[in-house]
């Protein structure tokens, strides 16, 4: 089945539609809406979702909440080597899905699609038309329109294809209801908690435009705040530049996290030492069933195994952040270095 059988148009959702205008936050809510009526698996998923249970723990100054959902299990114990990608087929191409997986056009490239396996409520993924790789080179902007599009009450986010995308193989962003956010709450938790030894950018604060590093989560966090999307686009190309200094990868290993609100994004960028860390791969009372992506990062961190759900607390995941994190002084002096530049304030490219 081709993409073009599958996209549902506003007029076929129009009897899903709560009152008001059909933007892209309202297609979103009826295509939710149409799935869970068509699609069986989208209505046990969501079902699912109800029922996990889910608990908060301290990580520094911060709070996470840790998520018991064995739905996932698929997603988070997949394999990504090359070889293993190379031998499946496709699980987000079009003659791949299931028959009663459909989905709304985003622009000429985009599609976007009901996730069967949701970790948090409203959970769509966006998925290229075409079998590109997952990269964020040249895609910065479209992360930034989707949490314009898709309104406050959401988030989108950008796995790495090495760390949290379970299709490197094929270009897709995520977009989930921004009701749970913990990152969020650690960020405006009276004020903004910068690192310590790090340089804030005054200049690009009075221009509208703000540059830390977020420190008291147990993990690395650059987060950029700005109304001016080109400049955003900007700031962040040249942090994943720098990022792509220190390491001979394709790319960064990074996961980025985007909110808009009135007039304003807020991108938190993760920057990762690591995919996965060493507990994923232990065996007996060692092992932890944690590999974690974009919405993990941001402090919602799943857990399958019902065992490694009971046992995880704040100093496995304080020691699983530190392990998966590029180490913070690297990332402070890294923001140093772009923050001290001549040009400080205006956009550095």
């Amino acid at each position: 089945m081709s993409w073009d059988e599958r996209v549902i148009s506003a007029k076929e959702l129009s009897t899903y539609f709560d009152a008001g205008p059909s933007d892209l936050r309202a297609l979103a809510l009826a295509l939710i809406e149409h799935q869970r009526e068509h699609w069986p698996q989208l209505a046990e998923g969501y079902a699912a979702l109800e029922t996990i249970e889910t608990k908060r723990v301290p990580v520094e100054e911060s709070e996470v909440v840790i998520q018991h959902n064995p739905k996932r299990i698929r997603s988070t114990a997949a394999s990504v080597d090359k070889s293993s990608v190379a031998e499946r087929a496709c699980f987000l191409c079009a003659d791949n899905l299931p028959e009663e997986e459909k989905g709304i056009a985003y622009g000429d490239d985009l599609i976007v699609l009901c996730n069967p396996f949701p970790v948090l409520d409203r959970h769509l993924s966006i998925v290229h038309r075409e079998h590109i790789e997952q990269k964020i080179d040249g895609n910065v902007g479209t992360l930034l329109d989707l949490a314009h599009d898709f309104g406050p009450e959401f988030f989108s986010l950008y796995n790495g294809p090495q760390c949290g995308a379970s299709a490197p193989d094929h270009l897709h962003f995520q977009v989930c209801s921004r009701a749970l956010l913990p990152i969020e709450e650690h960020l405006f938790d009276d004020e903004p908690k910068l690192a310590e030894d790090c340089t804030y950018c005054e200049e690009t604060a009075r221009n509208s435009f703000e540059l830390f590093t977020l420190g008291g989560c147990g993990r690395s966090v650059v987060v950029f705040r700005g109304g001016n999307r080109s400049e955003l686009v900007r700031w962040v190309n040249e942090v994943l530049h720098e990022l792509g200094q220190t390491t001979d990868r394709a790319e960064p290993l990074v996961n980025i996290v985007c909110v808009y609100d009135t007039r304003l994004w807020t991108v938190y960028l993760f920057p990762r030492a690591k995919h996965r860390p060493a507990s994923f791969f232990a065996h007996g009372d060692e092992r932890l069933t944690v590999s974690p992506g974009a919405i993990d990062m941001a402090g919602v961190v799943v857990v399958p195994e019902r065992v490694h759900f009971d046992k995880i607390g704040s100093e496995q995941i304080t020691r699983i952040f530190a392990e998966v994190s590029l180490n913070r002084e690297i990332v402070n002096d890294l923001i140093d270095g772009i923050c001290s530049l001549p040009e400080a304030g205006e956009p550095v490219w």
